[in-house]
């Protein structure tokens, strides 16, 4: 897969697959928005992809990779190794794309300019891809009521946890995929995935230990990661 280039930075691939049966390939299907620094990516990651991709009515999900979180601290793996990890895990699959949006402009990384770029840029409507643990934390980002004024939200929660939604969302929830079709933005969704063992965190942490956790890892990462000496206990500084 090619993450894009000059001029429109976004890859064309198209899929004409749907998990939704009977939702067609129109401007009415939503484009997911799948952002995060993935430091490494992960098989969680595009497993969670895949299931949305199944449940859903999205015509395909971008990735994007943080090139300067203002909400978290500094990634572990410069930029370009980031992306170079993610372009392999997502290779030759058509429904996924990568776009490089936060990596064409200076200063932090904010939601809210990457979704009003990729508006522009997509001409359909959006859905914001969110774990619960980052959706709590929503209302701290920049200008975070005009993100929902840009795209609907999916909450991925995880099975057995109790991850409550605040009393502002509760309006805006629907019941199923086929409710966010009705409007254009500002409605959330709720879904569960199913329960995945990988973490950003315990894999940057096995590493630093000399442990390769292939399985947790897609194909071509872990040669990349050891090529490129990433995630060494020399360089590392995760504290959790």
């Amino acid at each position: 897969m090619r993450a894009a280039r000059s001029g429109s930075r976004v890859s064309r691939l198209r899929s004409s697959w749907f998990g939704v049966t009977g939702i067609s390939a129109d401007n009415r299907a939503l484009l997911g928005v799948f952002g995060g620094t993935f430091d490494p990516v992960h098989r969680g990651h595009v497993a969670v992809a895949c299931a949305l991709m199944r449940a859903l009515p999205l015509s395909r999900i971008v990735f994007v990779p943080a090139a300067r979180p203002p909400h978290r601290p500094t990634p572990f793996a410069d930029a370009h190794h980031r992306l170079a990890m993610l372009r392999l895990a997502l290779a030759g699959d058509p429904r996924f794309d990568i776009d490089e949006v936060e990596y064409e402009r200076e200063g932090p990384s904010y939601m809210v300019d990457t979704l009003a770029t990729l508006r522009a840029r997509h001409g359909r409507p959006l859905a914001l891809i969110l774990g619960a643990d980052a959706f709590a934390g929503l209302p701290a980002w920049h200008r975070w009521r005009r993100i929902l004024g840009l795209a609907h939200i999916i909450i991925v929660s995880r099975p057995g946890f109790d991850d409550r939604l605040p009393e502002w969302v509760r309006p805006r929830l629907v019941r199923c995929g086929a409710d966010l079709l009705d409007a254009d933005h500002g409605r959330a969704l709720r879904f569960t995935a199913s329960a995945r063992p990988e973490s950003a965190t315990a894999l940057r942490q096995a590493l630093a230990d000399g442990i390769a956790p292939e399985a947790w890892l897609p194909p071509g990462v872990p040669a990349y990661i050891e090529a490129h000496g990433l995630y060494r206990r020399s360089s590392h500084h995760d504290e959790g």
